[in-house]
């Protein structure tokens, strides 16, 4: 009776097996019901349902989602209630539960508003879809959103045999999503072990078993059209001119041709205060005499210098807003195509600030086909994220960033020294290169230098010179400057009564050495600060060295 009980049992196991063997082949024949209701498909991914709605008619999706599949940088201001898109096609702004929207500048009309539903904020696909690479579009008879990047690529695969089944999971005994005939266009997106990651190209997604699929990694891919970013121009040598006191009509008439430069600009905005107002010095005459003899203008932009005055002002999307839009006026009424901002003074409290701002900023400026720079110091932190100035995200949203190598030994310096030797501008050069592509990196050097006094108790302070002061004060003293191979200047040392004076020069040779940099590391170009502290021959030998 034993030997029979364990035969039986024997036979149950291996009938068991068979059947497991069998079953798990053939896999389960359970039919999948999660598009049973109104679904959402980001390329090959399900939505979550909490991430998209339809109201209406309408289709909404999360502020969420946008962030994290559409584009990152949209901004929610929440005390305003108001989201702000910054792409290629500018800056839109749309207020909560408002049909109206402000996209570049101008007011447009929405179907239908922005809502906040169960704490999430949602927006109409139709106010920002089309300013994206996306094709968002609804299969009215599955009951199903489906969305892909234009600029993505997939390959396709083909069906062998007759057909097959897609299934939810990458396992035979996952439910069946769809059995698939053999002339169904399937789009393959990923990989799992034995499986590939699919959807048919206007319906579901789900996995098909790599035996069951013939995939051609080099041929024709599921794709559209590219979105292309506008390139800037390149070699720039811009010098600007320091115009923060009335202009002379005679001193505007007298604008004559410098040679070498492409670019001049005069330091003519600057923000007042934290209600956005701007300050305006612009002459038009001085734009058409420039550009008469072939030199572009650009605007200049400054924050007062004053970091509680840039904190209170962009915090506010409407202050921002208004900044942006005061700043095109004024661009448009001098007819300048080119703006630089030169926001200093500032603490780690306004660096997201300043990104928020230069991201609206640059959005406006390509629809307006403006060139933007930014101005930005060297890095002085080895932690790039305690530093004033976010460089990586600064180049990302502007067509120059401007370096401004200079101020190595500040005024208030305790130490005696250069104002920009050659080693040090090299080294950020070297440091600053991770951050920053060098088709958008300008190297900006001093036209002055600082003459130090030491007195006896080595107590040192400064005043700064231009060029053509410097040689006075070397001619009138009959000085002999030796030359400082690390810092690649010609330096003087003098002694004026109680006093030792020492002046590391800027010069020909100081300024050769720094623009040489500009081939060697094939930056964009360089700028100067500026005009007015230069001798009349510095011009030739920056055009000299910058081979062009």
């Amino acid at each position: 009776m034993k030997k029979i009980l364990i035969s039986l049992l024997f036979i149950i196991i291996i009938l068991a097996g068979g059947f497991f063997y069998l079953f798990s082949k053939k896999g389960s024949r359970q039919t999948s019901t999660k598009y049973n209701d109104f679904s959402f498909i980001c390329e090959a991914d399900d939505v979550d349902k909490s991430d998209f709605d339809r109201i209406d008619g309408q289709f909404y999706l999360s502020l969420d989602f946008i962030k994290d599949k559409i584009d990152k940088d949209v901004f929610y201001d929440e005390n305003e209630k108001v989201i702000t898109f910054t792409n290629s096609k500018g800056t839109k702004r749309i207020q909560i539960d408002s049909d109206k929207a402000i996209f570049n500048n101008k007011e447009i009309l929405l179907r239908d508003p922005a809502i906040i539903k169960n704490s999430k904020v949602y927006v109409p696909i139709e106010a920002f879809i089309y300013d994206y690479p996306l094709d968002l579009r609804y299969i009215e008879e599955l009951k199903l959103l489906i969305m892909d990047y234009k600029n993505v690529k997939h390959p396709l695969g083909k069906l062998k045999g007759s057909g097959t089944n897609m299934r939810e999971d990458a396992s035979m005994q996952s439910p069946i999503v769809k059995n698939l005939k053999g002339d169904e266009e399937i789009i393959v997106f990923g990989e799992d072990k034995d499986w590939y990651k699919v959807r048919i190209k206007d319906g579901y997604a789900g996995y098909i078993n790599k035996s069951l699929l013939e995939v051609d990694f080099n041929g024709d891919k599921f794709s559209s059209e590219v979105d292309v970013k506008k390139e800037a121009k390149r070699p720039l040598n811009l010098t600007w001119d320091y115009t923060y006191g009335p202009q002379s009509q005679i001193s505007i008439n007298n604008i004559t041709y410098i040679p070498g430069v492409n670019t001049i600009c005069p330091t003519w905005f600057s923000l007042k205060n934290e209600n956005g107002d701007l300050i305006d010095r612009g002459n038009i005459d001085y734009v058409n005499n420039y550009k008469n003899l072939g030199i572009d203008v650009w605007g200049y932009l400054d924050n007062s210098f004053d970091a509680e005055i840039t904190n209170k002002a962009l915090s506010s999307t409407t202050t921002r807003e208004k900044i942006i839009s005061g700043t095109m006026e004024l661009l448009n009424k001098y007819g300048l195509k080119g703006l630089n901002i030169d926001f200093e003074h500032l603490t780690t409290k306004e660096r997201d600030l300043l990104n928020q701002f230069l991201k609206e900023l640059y959005a406006i400026c390509r629809v307006n086909k403006i060139t933007l720079s930014v101005d930005v110091t060297p890095q002085i932190s080895k932690d790039v994220n305690k530093e004033v100035y976010d460089r990586k995200v600064i180049a990302n949203n502007c067509d120059y960033v401007m370096l401004m190598a200079y101020d190595q030994h500040w005024s208030s310096s305790d130490k005696a020294g250069s104002v920009a030797e050659y080693k040090w501008v090299e080294g950020n050069i070297n440091n600053l290169l991770r951050q920053i592509p060098g088709d958008k990196f300008i190297l900006c050097v001093p036209f002055y230098t600082r003459v130090w006094s030491i007195d006896k108790n080595n107590k040192v302070s400064s005043q700064s010179i231009g060029m053509k002061e410097v040689q006075n004060i070397i001619s009138s003293k009959n000085l002999k400057s030796t030359f400082d191979d690390v810092a690649k200047q010609n330096y003087v040392e003098y002694t004026d009564g109680d006093l030792t004076k020492k002046i590391w020069i800027e010069d020909e040779y100081s300024l050769t050495h720094k623009a040489s940099l500009i081939n060697k590391y094939n930056l964009a170009g360089l700028a100067s600060w500026r005009k007015g502290f230069e001798a009349p021959y510095i011009w030739s030998v920056i055009k000299d060295s910058l081979k062009y």
